[in-house]
């Protein structure tokens, strides 16, 4: 007798020990959170497994996938989505599990808030008076075309390639003209003279 009654309890265990397992089975359960006017996915939703505590998060396409079991309570939420409960059906045939989740967008009204670039009417006037507007393309043309900066950039640049050599190819040519014979001194053209007073007028002797 004794030996009956511990098979028939050996039996029970078993037997209970299998429907625990077979209504709390582990499954994979994944879907995607939609928003319900244009069926675009809710990103990074929140789903809350309530009875467990755990918490996943779905993906910027509101794909989720995780693990769960056979009646859990999800719970569904997003900033700017009104929260969704969902019960995860029992005695599934499967071990994976899909669902789509829709989600209705929640509006939520505040108080009207006005705000102010600045604090007060003196801080306005200030503003103001430091605004400085950017030149347009007339103002800009008329500054670079300016006759004195002009002027102060051309004594600054350096020659170039083609203006070297046109001051070598003049020169030259003048020593050619002149070959065998004496050169004329310039101390008594007065030409030469005039060149040399505005010259000095300008400044060109002038240490830099």
């Amino acid at each position: 007798m004794k030996k009956l009654s511990f098979i028939v309890i050996l039996l029970v265990a078993a037997y209970s020990q299998s429907f625990s397992q077979k209504v709390d089975r582990l499954i994979q359960f994944s879907g995607y959170a939609l928003t319900a006017d244009s069926l675009m996915g809710v990103p990074f939703a929140h789903i809350t497994i309530v009875n467990r505590g755990r918490i996943a998060t779905a993906g910027p396409d509101g794909f989720f996938s995780f693990a769960a079991r056979e009646g859990d309570t999800l719970y569904f939420t997003c900033i700017g989505f009104s929260p969704v409960m969902y019960v995860i059906p029992a005695k599934l045939e499967s071990e994976k599990f899909s669902v789509i989740q829709v989600m209705t967008k929640d509006i939520i009204w505040g108080p009207t808030t006005l705000i102010y670039p600045w604090g007060s009417r003196d801080n306005f006037r200030q503003a103001f008076l430091d605004t400085h507007l950017p030149d347009d393309d007339l103002q800009r043309a008329k500054r670079n075309m300016d006759r004195e900066r002009l002027a102060e950039l051309g004594e600054r640049l350096e020659q170039d390639g083609g203006e070297a050599t046109n001051l070598a190819l003049r020169n030259s040519s003048v020593k050619t003209y002149y070959y065998g014979q004496t050169p004329p001194q310039n101390i008594f053209n007065p030409l030469a003279w005039a060149e040399f007073i505005r010259a000095w007028k300008r400044g060109d002797f002038k240490k830099k």
